[in-house]
């Protein structure tokens, strides 16, 4: 008789019958382990990208023939494909509610789920010895494939959770679990290199193998431990009465898709923010991209040198741990500026080892990267920590939750700002006169060695001066974003504008850098 009436009770329309699957239920408190289940996705992009970044172009140059502009090209090509793909990736997710497969499989999770077998097409990245447009075709693919795939999970904090505590947690973790994964990219390598000699190209090939079996697995995890907010069927039909007022009455349009992107530049958080995020990563880049050819061609030690020295990276562990707490009790921006300062000083260590040549050389070397990996996953840790929160911002001013839309725009840029990078630094090592190789590396002109050396210290530390630019003009913390999300609260239960008090009014202003009075979304409130 209970069967019979819970059966009534559920419409199987293709609708309310998957409000109940597991992908859909708040499953209670966020602690370590639900943010460990979140977190290990993060392997997904190291699987993808984070071997890429340290090793791709000089394997390229190494032994496969190619120019470092052409590597450089390949580089830009796939981020501009990817960029593309990105941009519509974020409104792709936001809206395949619309689909029964997408309310059966989740917005969200239908793409994680996707991530698992894509991440073995990597694979086919570290094949020696074959054509210009096989590396660039393998290239472009797979990093398609892992941003397009891992949008949908960058969203997944601002669905599992408001509570800003709950949401530095799942990002600590993240950054905890992407920083031991990064440490691992640099150390397998480097133990692989001790293995094999530094003429073969198989230990590149291996490294890829053990990261995208392991990863496979790991994201099953995050698919079964995560959940996603269900979008009811009367949820759905006012998002598509408010899309239809603002078009109106049409249905969207790709012009009406692009002012959409372009409208997240309004809010002053995300603008600043994206100054800081490209301008940090932009150096970020240069460095990684760079850094085995500094070790090898400026300092002459091998490339074990160079994984031995990134496998440092170990330091993220504590480092993040430290800034997931600390970001709780002082503000983003001073540790923003605290984190460049120190890759600064490393980008001086950098220079006076190589035209000093120290007696005691990896001494330098080790200070000098601890350096830089402390300011770096600072770096990493704040901009993916302070993500989360710019959404709610935007929802103050358009009543909406867009953080899919944001999380694509910021991924887009990311990749052109990205392949920009890679195309400087392949081409400034061409201008040099930089040599390649088919069967290891070989010796370079004094030029090349010179602008290996620039790169690295010159090009890294400028794009850090940039970054701390904008990080001072950056006001968004833990204080101005619990005053600005009471006021987003009050206005959702239908407070009036007018009852705003003056210094909410001041905050609200500040982070969206909106007038407060021009808003027009919650003007329905009663007014």
């Amino acid at each position: 008789m209970d069967d019979n009436k819970n059966e009534t009770a559920i419409q199987h329309d293709g609708w309310d019958e998957y409000q109940s699957k597991k992908i859909y239920q708040n499953r209670g408190k966020i602690g370590i382990f639900r943010s460990l289940g979140f977190g290990v996705f993060s392997f997904f992009s190291i699987s993808m990208q984070g071997l890429v970044g340290a090793w791709l172009l000089f394997f390229y140059t190494t032994f496969c023939g190619l120019s470092a502009g052409q590597g450089a090209t390949i580089f830009l090509v796939g981020r501009v494909a990817d960029g593309l793909a990105s941009l519509f990736m974020g409104n792709i997710s936001d809206n395949i509610y619309k689909y029964r497969l997408g309310r059966k499989f989740g917005r969200r999770h239908i793409f994680i789920l996707a991530a698992a077998p894509s991440v073995l097409f990597a694979i086919t990245l570290w094949v020696a010895g074959m054509s210009y447009w096989y590396y660039m075709i393998t290239y472009v693919i797979t990093t398609i494939l892992m941003s397009v795939l891992q949008i949908p999970w960058e969203t997944l904090p601002n669905e599992m959770t408001k509570d800003y505590n709950e949401r530095t947690e799942l990002s600590t973790t993240r950054m905890v679990i992407s920083g031991l994964g990064n440490m691992l990219a640099q150390f397998i390598p480097a133990q692989l290199f001790k293995v094999f000699p530094q003429t073969s190209p198989l230990p590149y090939l291996i490294m890829q193998v053990m990261f995208s079996v392991v990863t496979f697995f790991l994201i099953l995890i995050t698919y079964n431990t995560t959940w996603e907010h269900f979008v009811t069927k009367a949820e759905a039909k006012k998002l598509d009465e408010e899309a239809a007022l603002e078009n109106n009455g049409k249905k969207s349009s790709f012009k009406a898709e692009l002012k959409n992107y372009f409208s997240t530049f309004k809010i002053k958080s995300f603008r600043t923010h994206m100054g800081i995020y490209l301008s940090s990563y932009f150096g970020t880049i240069l460095f990684s991209t760079v850094f085995v050819y500094y070790i090898v061609f400026a300092v002459g030690k091998t490339t074990s040198t160079s994984g031995f020295l990134q496998s440092l990276s170990i330091v993220s562990v504590p480092v993040t741990i430290l800034a997931g707490y600390l970001v709780t009790k002082i503000s983003p921006r001073s540790m923003y500026v605290f984190g460049y300062s120190l890759i600064i000083i490393s980008c001086l260590d950098w220079a006076f080892i190589a035209f000093n040549k120290p007696a005691n050389v990896m001494v330098w070397l080790v200070i000098g990267m601890l350096f830089y990996e402390v300011g770096l996953y600072i770096l990493y840790f704040l901009p993916w920590n302070v993500f989360p929160f710019i959404p709610d911002v935007d929802t103050l001013v358009t009543g909406k939750n867009r953080s899919g839309l944001f999380a694509s725009v910021m991924v887009f840029i990311n990749q052109i700002s990205q392949g920009l990078a890679s195309v400087v630094a392949g081409y400034l090592l061409d201008f040099a006169h930089f040599r390649q190789s088919t069967s290891g590396a070989v010796t370079q002109p004094a030029s090349a060695v010179h602008m290996i050396i620039f790169i690295v210290s010159g090009g890294v530390g400028i794009m850090m001066l940039i970054a701390i630019y904008f990080a001072l003009h950056f006001h968004l913390s833990k204080k101005t974003f619990g005053i600005l999300a009471d006021e987003l609260t009050r206005l959702q239960h239908g407070g009036k504008m007018s009852d705003v008090k003056p210094e909410t009014k001041k905050v609200c202003e500040t982070l969206t850098g909106v007038k407060y009075d021009s808003i027009t979304f919650w003007k329905k409130n009663g007014e």
